[in-house]
């Protein structure tokens, strides 16, 4: 179908919709890293210092609503772009994500305003999830619309790369600014007003990007439908199904594997004296240095995907990290940086070789007139529980720890995590078509 389209507005729409895209995706990655990476600033400052365990539970499930708002922004966002155009409703999320991201930057603290400050950083949390949801699927529908389905799966890894440079990007800036300024005071307010111009880039790109060629075609041909989103459920229920168990499994993967080091490395401060003392070193170096194994695996995947199909990308590399997650969680308690760096790039690389088939998988299991509502709902709706998977690993180290070696139990309980949600994705892409090549309609 993508052979059809004017070349030069092919291009030209697949560049700019990718650029835009690619600036979108990488803020909400930013934003999450910066956010898991500040939690246990933010858990000081946005709470009281009765419990340090509390406080960053509390942290951890405010982050987890700005995930539930996310399927409401799907419903709403994605409405708009399988109604209105896909453009419109671009324009309209990455302003939402721009005003959040401002404004949680500017928020004052417990010691300023008391309860109203983890009330505020709920809102705003709440807000940046709304507008995340209409981004998250959406964005990358728009630019696969224009891509030649020989290439899809490249174009798709790319795009998926933006998450991997916005992990370089905000672990690099954290060492950077850390340096100059201290981060529980005016350095995590930096930290969030950076993301908040990725976005701005974003946004004007989107303004001089055109419409996708494919959504307008529907519209001619008045095929179109009215609540894109019941047409999806009713008709194609099996793909949204797919959605589910694929993306909810590999989001459990992420967070609680490459997500929770963190919360790792700071439950595990409590037993090693020297990790306490070089915290932002032994932390913030290997993920810096672990994002490169994400870029490099993103943009790998999405080639080897178009050579050897979706769901066999989908499937070998999840399996791989089944069996070696608690292997690389315990690499990380030998507190030594090169070892450290090796199994988080090890970590990333494994899990981006399957995350950035999805995608391109999903956009080929559901037609135009439905394409962005049936993902968008589908992945952020698991968002929305796979946020949780944080919480779950820590709840579970709180069990184990009183029966186990508490290193032993801070590195199997997320490993548990990652287990499960491995599982889901393997049974997800095993159960689905292959759609390799499959021309968009």
């Amino acid at each position: 179908m993508s052979g059809s389209i004017p070349e030069n507005v092919r291009r030209r729409g697949l560049m700019l919709a990718s650029i835009s895209t690619f600036f979108a995706w990488a803020l909400e990655y930013y934003d999450f890293l910066i956010y898991f990476s500040l939690i246990p600033y933010i858990s000081e400052l946005f709470f009281p210092k009765y419990s340090p365990i509390a406080s960053l539970l509390y942290t951890l499930l405010i982050f987890s609503v700005g995930y539930f708002a996310r399927p409401l922004g799907a419903i709403f966002f994605g409405h708009i772009g399988d109604k209105y155009g896909r453009r419109n409703a671009l324009l309209g999320d990455a302003l939402t994500m721009t005003v959040a991201t401002v404004a949680i930057a500017l928020l004052p603290t417990y010691s300023q305003v008391g309860i109203w400050a983890p009330i505020l950083l709920t809102i705003f949390r709440f807000l940046q999830g709304f507008g995340y949801g209409g981004e998250a699927g959406g964005g990358v529908v728009w630019a696969l619309e224009f891509a030649s389905p020989k290439w899809r799966g490249l174009v798709n890894g790319v795009l998926n790369s933006s998450m991997s440079v916005a992990t370089l990007l905000a672990t690099g800036l954290l060492l950077l600014v850390s340096m100059y300024y201290p981060l529980s005071t005016i350095g995590w307010r930096i930290l969030f007003l950076s993301g908040a111009v990725v976005v701005v880039v974003g946004l004007i790109i989107r303004f001089l990007a055109p419409e996708s060629i494919l959504w307008e075609r529907k519209k001619s041909e008045g095929r179109l439908v009215r609540i894109p989103l019941a047409t999806a459920i009713r008709k194609y229920w099996f793909s949204l199904l797919l959605v589910i168990l694929i993306n909810l499994g590999l989001t459990f993967v992420f967070y609680a594997g490459y997500g929770f080091v963190t919360t790792f490395t700071k439950l595990l401060s409590s037993y090693l004296p020297e990790l306490q003392k070089a915290f932002v070193k032994l932390t913030y170096v290997p993920l810096m240095i672990g994002s490169i194994g994400g870029i490099v695996g993103n943009t790998l995947g999405g080639y080897l995907t178009d050579l050897f199909g979706r769901r066999k990308m989908l499937m070998v590399p999840t399996a791989v990290l089944l069996v070696l997650i608690y292997p690389l969680y315990l690499a990380l308690t030998t507190l030594s940086i090169p070892i450290m760096a090796l199994s988080l790039a090890l970590m990333y690389f494994i899990f981006t070789l399957s995350a950035t088939v999805q995608t391109a998988y999903f956009s080929e299991i559901f037609p135009t007139e439905v394409r962005w509502s049936g993902i968008g709902f589908g992945w952020n709706l698991n968002a929305a529980i796979g946020s949780l998977a944080p919480t779950f690993a820590l709840l579970l180290y709180t069990n184990l720890r009183s029966s186990l070696n508490p290193i032993t139990a801070a590195a199997l309980a997320p490993s548990i995590v990652v287990m499960v949600g491995a599982a889901m994705t393997i049974i997800g892409a095993a159960i689905g078509p292959e759609t390799v090549r499959k021309p968009l309609d």
